[in-house]
């Protein structure tokens, strides 16, 4: 059973990696509109430059503090990228600190990806 559907605009880099399977996990702030998500649910993605779209169920999501923590976490590759370092370079230029503060951060697993041993992550409480 598919459940909700969510609409998350994003930029023609990263919509480019979503549609051609490199990236399998998005990551971005856990503002309020995130809380409602759960497994199951469709992800419509949309260029924001030329409002094509495309769909993602949802797979699993995580929480993390800070991108930090997250970035340490989980393989770059997973997130569409080569390296950590090109992570963080990202994401300090679309998100604030205080905004990353306010909110913390979320791993939407929107592929399943491959991966070769389970790590146990320290869990967030979702109901704040």
């Amino acid at each position: 059973m598919v459940g909700y559907r969510h609409k998350i605009e994003v930029y023609p880099f990263s919509y480019n990696k979503i549609l051609g399977g490199k990236r399998k996990i998005d990551i971005r702030p856990y503002k309020k509109n995130l809380h409602n998500m759960h497994i199951g649910d469709m992800i419509e993605y949309v260029n924001l430059e030329t409002h094509t779209v495309t769909l993602k169920e949802v797979k699993g999501i995580a929480l993390f503090n800070d991108f930090e923590t997250l970035i340490k976490m989980l393989d770059p590759k997973l997130i569409g990228y080569d390296t950590r370092e090109e992570i963080e370079v990202r994401v300090e230029r679309m998100y604030s600190k205080d905004e990353v503060s306010e909110y913390g951060v979320c791993a939407i697993f929107i592929d399943e990806p491959h991966v070769k041993h389970v790590m146990n992550l320290k869990c967030i409480d979702r109901s704040a």
